[in-house]
């Protein structure tokens, strides 16, 4: 079953190199992830990370692994890889890009961000940069398809409480543009 399901998404996934319209959003910071998911006997799982509370933006919040581009980066792809690298140790040769899904703006900070989706091994030897990462974990797509673990995430934005549709699975809400990326890759299967 995994197969089918990377090789549908790999059909349904923009082609990673094609051209992104969203370069001439001015205003916005460039950035990318990468959404690494992995089949783990027969099932598919979404690796995430909680971000530290060190990082300028987004502190304790789920995210995928990646950051703003860099002049050095030849293109957007380039940057999910290389952010995922430096953030999770995860080395670009490992991940097979399926394919991008929508570039987004957060509602929160000025970043227009691209998401790769791409498949790696069943992740056992990433080691979470300490300053930018405070955990790495991973869901199966199971749960998050699955309405039960569906809900509201209050956040507290300088004072004033603010509510969110979430994956309220374990510990870590997943909300915000985590969210709104693994929605868009669940409607892809």
């Amino acid at each position: 079953m995994a197969y089918e399901a990377i090789e549908n998404l790999r059909r349904r996934l923009v082609p990673p190199h094609s051209a992104d319209h969203a370069e001439d959003n001015s205003g916005k910071v460039r950035a990318a992830v990468l959404v690494p998911i992995f089949d783990h006997e027969g099932e598919l799982y979404m690796l995430f990370i909680k971000r530290s509370n060190n990082v300028a933006t987004h502190q304790g919040q789920v995210a995928f692994p990646g950051g703003r581009s860099e002049p050095a980066d030849p293109d957007i792809l380039t940057t999910a890889l290389r952010e995922a690298y430096e953030e999770v140790g995860l080395r670009p040769e490992t991940v097979e890009v399926l394919g991008r899904l929508s570039t987004a703006a957060t509602f929160t900070s000025n970043y227009l961000v691209t998401p790769f989706v791409g498949v790696i091994n069943v992740p056992t030897d990433l080691k979470a940069d300490e300053h930018e990462v405070a955990e790495i974990f991973s869901v199966p797509f199971a749960a998050l398809k699955d309405p039960r673990f569906r809900g509201r995430y209050q956040w507290n934005r300088g004072g004033t409480i603010q509510d969110y549709p979430a994956i309220l699975y374990g510990e870590q809400p997943i909300w915000g543009l985590t969210l709104r990326i693994t929605e868009e890759l669940l409607a892809l299967l």
